[in-house]
């Protein structure tokens, strides 16, 4: 073989291993990427499934149920008052349930973004595999300072004082947990906050004479949590525009009032400008109905539960054919607002 041919022939050889070693390091890139990206969708999937998971009981044994030493976080059935004397880990049916956590550091070394979350790991009493869930408590309003502090588990409706974050309420947890549950089930409740620990059992009659019993509790837990949201909403900027009205009588103020809720106080009443209706089709361009154009925003008091709320309200028309449109039908979305932003 001539040298010309030799050279020629090694050059393409460096090329084939060049290539060769290039694709290898590009395949090495892409595997990376693509364990990266199976990373993160484990990630997003495990965070997914977070609300309610199954993990194996070694998992949780190490982290939360068979964790060894000082007990943090007690359990009663009468709200604590300076003391764990009266704790217990023994539940039934019928029992209300307090928690008491003492600290080794001020509460809010705990806290983030101003709550305070539970790890809530749960089984039946002799399952081998545990789910997990949270419990969060809103810790604006306790004091961040203290080293100890009293929450509501199944606590009597009258007694509650828990304003739970994120909608994870205990009592709504615990009633997710034994709602398929046979008659007699005991339950096992670990709960955790980093390295404070404690655990409770719960034997319920049947799934539907404790859901019964927890229905007040968690409506008591929702009211506060309404209430939390009231503060937190403002008014919609069209109750600070001029108010005009309804060319059509049927849509007067005093009409428009007798479709809201009875026994209310009527603060604020603004319609907005433009035409009475507009007709609304389907696809085919067939007409449905013809709704109001304009905004109809009122603001009222409720007299049995002095709360407040605003609506906007939206008024339809059937179409019945031959130019003809039926009774006036309403729909609204009253949302509560704290009385005072009223104004």
């Amino acid at each position: 073989m001539s040298n010309m041919k030799k050279m020629m022939t090694m050059a393409l050889l460096a090329t084939i291993l060049s290539a060769q070693s290039s694709l290898a390091q590009f395949g090495k890139l892409k595997s990376n990427v693509d364990k990266a990206k199976d990373a993160t969708n484990q990630a997003q999937s495990v965070a997914e499934k977070a609300k309610d998971a199954k993990v194996e009981p070694d998992e949780v044994s190490s982290e939360v149920n068979k964790k060894t030493g000082k007990v943090n976080i007690y359990f009663s059935k009468a709200s604590f008052s300076g003391s764990n004397s009266d704790a217990t880990k023994d539940f039934k049916e019928g029992d209300n349930i307090y928690g008491h956590i003492v600290f080794p550091k001020p509460i809010k070394e705990y806290v983030t973004e101003n709550t305070l979350t539970f790890d809530v790991a749960y089984k039946i009493e002799g399952d081998d595999n545990y789910s997990v869930n949270y419990v969060k408590i809103d810790a604006t309003k306790i004091n961040q300072d203290a080293k100890e502090l009293d929450f509501d588990v199944l606590a009597k409706p009258l007694e509650a004082t828990t304003r739970y974050a994120d909608g994870m309420q205990a009592p709504s947890l615990i009633a997710m947990v034994v709602q398929t549950s046979e008659p007699g089930t005991r339950m096992e409740f670990n709960w955790k906050i980093e390295d404070l620990q404690g655990n409770f059992y719960l034997t319920i009659k049947s799934a539907q004479s404790f859901a019964a019993f927890v229905a007040p509790i968690q409506q008591k837990a929702n009211s506060f949590a309404q209430d939390d949201d009231a503060m937190k909403a403002d008014m919609p900027e069209e109750f600070s525009q001029k108010s005009y009205a309804f060319t059509d009588p049927q849509l007067s103020k005093a009409n428009i009032i007798k479709f809201l809720p009875a026994n209310i106080e009527v603060l604020k009443f603004v319609v907005g400008p433009g035409d009475d209706y507009k007709v609304m089709k389907n696809e085919l361009g067939v007409i449905l109905y013809r709704q109001t154009a304009r905004y109809i925003m009122v603001a009222y008091k409720d007299k049995k539960n002095g709360n407040c709320y605003y609506d906007n309200m939206i008024f339809e028309r059937p179409y019945e054919g031959n130019g003809k449109y039926g009774s006036l039908k309403v729909r609204t979305n009253g949302e509560r607002i704290d009385c005072s932003k009223i104004k």
